[in-house]
């Protein structure tokens, strides 16, 4: 399957961009083939899983509904170990399993990389530091009203 820049959406081109932007960044910081990866699919899976957390929290208090932000899986006899793997299972593993198929499965990434250029990681810092920021400031507005 090929990518072409010019018949994918602009969503799209953002998602390929960040991947190349994030996969560069730490190619440059990591030579070892194996952890490279980890440390691209890891944060980048878990800032998604955020976005995803921020806009159920953003739509639970604009609506002043009590929709359900987090749905706990009763697994265990421990309430915390419940939550912590409903957390990963809402939040992260979709976001990692996606991300795997859609960019390192049979080494996308390589024809990514051949279309859409680096920016050094900024364009991963800044969705980085827009995700988290998009998190806290609703909680400390919150914390402090």
């Amino acid at each position: 399957m090929l990518v072409e820049k010019q018949t994918s959406g602009h969503m799209l081109n953002a998602y390929y961009k960040l991947w190349v932007d994030a996969i560069a960044f730490e190619k440059g910081k990591r030579n070892n083939e194996v952890t490279w990866k980890a440390y691209t699919l890891v944060p980048v899976s878990l800032l998604m899983g955020i976005n995803l957390f921020t806009l159920l929290y953003w739509t639970n208090e604009l609506t002043h509904h009590n929709l359900p932000v987090l749905l706990i899986a009763h697994i265990f006899n421990n309430r915390l170990i419940d939550i912590f793997i409903s957390i990963i299972i809402m939040y992260f593993i979709p976001f990692l399993l996606l991300n795997y198929l859609v960019i390192f499965y049979n080494q996308r990434y390589d024809l990514l990389m051949k279309i859409y250029q680096n920016v050094n990681g900024k364009l991963y810092r800044k969705y980085a530091w827009i995700s988290l920021g998009l998190l806290a400031i609703p909680v400390i507005l919150k914390w402090m009203f």
